[in-house]
C-alpha cells in the first residue's frame, strides 16, 4: 500500500497518506481517489477473472515471498522449463520508490499545481517526466531517509482482506506456487518491529536540487504551450513562497524563448 500511494502521488494524487488509506479500508466502496487500486490487488477477484477466461486447470497462482529477490525468476524459469540462473535482474533505478519527504514534496506541488488550474501536459512534462524522474534517476535513498510508515489499524485491515483472498483463492482449485498465507503475514512480525518509528522527514538538498533541475531540463527541451491561467490575485494577497514560484514560472517563459 504505502508502494502504490506514492505511485499515484507520481502521477499526481493530493491526498496524504493516512487519508487515502481511510478511503480504500474504511469508505465503501473503496473507489475513490484511486478506482483502480483494489482492481490490480484483489488478487482473489483477478483469479476468478482468469478462470473465466482459461480455466482453474489452465491458471497457475504464483505468490511472491518478497524476502527472495530472485524467486519470481527462479519460479518462472521453472514453469517455462528454461536452464536455471537464465534469467538476471536487471537494475533500474527510475523505478525505485519515493522516500516519504520525497514523496511529501511532490504531493505538495501537485497541491499547488492542480490548484491553480495548471494543464495535465504541462503536468506530465515538468513533473512526472522531467522533476520526478531525473530525481530517482540521480538521487538513490539512504539509511537515513525516512519510509513510509502504514499505521497498525491499516496494517490489521489489509491482513483480515488478505485473509479472504488466501481462502477465496484456495477454494478456486486453481494451482498455487509458493506460499499463500504470506497474503495475509503481519509485516511487523517479520520484520521485528512493533509499529512505524516516529522520525523527521526530511528532503535532501541534493534530491530537492535534481528535481528542480529535472523540471528546468524539461521545460528548456521541450516547451509546453498552454491556454490555461493560474488563478490571479493582487500582489499583497499573495505569500512570499508563491510570489518565489511565478518568478520561477516566468523563468521557465524566458528558457523557453531561448
Amino acid at each position: 500500500m504505502p508502494s502504490q500511494w506514492q505511485q499515484y502521488v507520481q502521477n499526481g494524487l493530493r491526498m496524504g497518506y493516512e487519508g487515502w488509506l481511510d478511503h480504500m479500508l474504511r469508505k465503501a466502496p473503496y473507489e475513490k481517489p484511486t478506482p483502480s487500486f483494489w482492481r490490480r490487488h484483489r488478487h482473489d477477484r483477478l483469479v476468478e477473472r482468469w478462470i473465466r477466461a482459461v480455466g482453474a486447470d489452465r491458471l497457475t497462482v504464483v505468490v511472491v515471498d518478497d524476502r527472495d529477490r530472485d524467486g519470481l525468476m527462479r519460479t518462472f524459469e521453472a514453469l517455462l522449463g528454461l536452464p536455471e540462473n537464465l534469467l538476471r535482474p536487471v537494475p533500474d533505478t527510475a523505478n525505485r520508490s519515493l522516500t516519504l519527504a520525497e514523496t511529501e514534496m511532490l504531493r505538495k506541488l501537485n497541491v499547488e499545481f492542480r490548484g491553480n488550474g495548471l494543464p495535465d501536459e504541462l503536468y506530465s512534462k515538468l513533473v512526472r517526466n522531467g522533476a520526478v524522474m531525473h530525481m530517482k534517476n540521480t538521487c538513490s535513498p539512504t539509511a537515513e531517509d525516512v519510509k513510509i510508515s502504514t499505521p497498525d489499524w491499516a496494517v490489521e485491515a489489509a491482513g483480515r482482506i488478505g485473509a479472504e483472498m488466501v481462502e477465496h483463492i484456495g477454494a478456486t482449485g486453481v494451482r498455487v506456487v509458493g506460499d499463500p498465507s504470506l497474503l495475509s503475514a503481519d509485516p511487523r512480525q517479520r520484520t521485528g518491529t512493533a509499529g512505524p518509528a516516529v522520525a523527521e522527514a526530511r528532503i535532501a538538498p541534493e534530491a530537492a536540487a535534481q528535481a528542480l533541475y529535472g523540471a528546468l531540463a524539461a521545460a528548456a527541451a521541450a516547451p509546453v504551450r498552454h491556454t490555461a491561467e493560474a488563478k490571479s490575485r493582487t500582489v499583497h494577497q499573495t505569500s512570499s513562497k508563491e510570489l518565489i514560484r511565478v518568478l520561477g514560472h516566468r523563468c521557465l517563459k524566458k528558457l523557453r524563448r531561448g
